[in-house]
């Protein structure tokens, strides 16, 4: 197996991803401990979606939100798209293998341009891969055009670790852990460290919210995980003026 070291940018990640797919998904519940699974969860819990409603779910990567969303007779179809085909393949066979292909669809395409009219989708989704998009405001922007009005996004991502106790394990566990295993199982040591240097980098709390807000989204609120180490965010596209008072999500 050729192992790859090269340090990777968010414009390597589409092919990064593909290289990867076969082994993401294992790997995700691994270091996770199979609490990723609870969270997206959390996140359809927390959409409040109509009957009859259509999801984008956005960064589908292997199809695992999408496929919630699928699973719930009160959705009437989702598309999942994402920059990597390799990604969008293992999706589109868990779709089949789950007799859902009829119901969701995945397709390429970039979430700073999205083929979509306005107004076309009751929730937006995308989770772990706003820290990916080379342009946050751009790609929150467009994820909010394509929303109805009232519509939700809702979003799933890590945050960077802080100094407190706790996370100083998990410092560890994100930079030397997370890296070695995941170099060592999917042959791709340039993507682990990626995934672990991306989310080091990324927006903090308020930031998100301040991102969510610039673009235009209102009624915003927050759902701590794992004591900090995720985030669930949730903004709704509203013709009111102002996004009020920031809150904590609903259990």
């Amino acid at each position: 197996m050729t192992r790859k070291t090269d340090t990777m940018r968010k414009s390597d990640t589409p092919a990064m991803f593909s290289l990867i797919a076969r082994k993401y998904d294992l790997l995700n519940h691994l270091f996770s401990l199979h609490i990723d699974r609870l969270w997206r969860k959390q996140l359809f819990s927390l959409s409040e979606i109509p009957d009859g409603g259509a999801v984008l779910d956005a960064c589908t990567g292997t199809g695992d939100v999408a496929l919630v969303f699928g699973r719930s007779r009160r959705v009437s179809t989702v598309v999942g798209v994402d920059l990597s085909t390799g990604m969008l393949d293992v999706a589109a066979a868990k779709a089949r293998k789950k007799s859902l292909d009829g119901k969701v669809r995945f397709m390429q395409a970039d979430v700073l341009n999205l083929p979509f009219e306005d107004g076309t989708f009751d929730a937006v989704t995308i989770s772990f891969g706003v820290r990916n998009l080379q342009d946050y405001d751009k790609g929150m922007a467009e994820m909010t055009r394509v929303l109805k009005p009232g519509g939700r996004v809702l979003i799933l991502e890590f945050a960077p670790p802080t100094r407190d106790l706790y996370l100083k394990g998990y410092n560890f566990y994100l930079k030397k852990i997370i890296p070695a295993v995941g170099g060592f199982i999917s042959g791709n040591d340039a993507a682990y460290k990626y995934l672990a240097t991306s989310v080091d980098g990324f927006l903090p709390r308020e930031r998100m919210l301040e991102l969510l807000g610039r673009a235009g989204l209102e009624s915003l609120c927050v759902k701590k995980l794992a004591g900090g180490v995720a985030y669930i965010y949730r903004g709704e596209k509203s013709s009111r003026a102002g996004a009020g008072p920031v809150a904590d999500c609903p259990e």
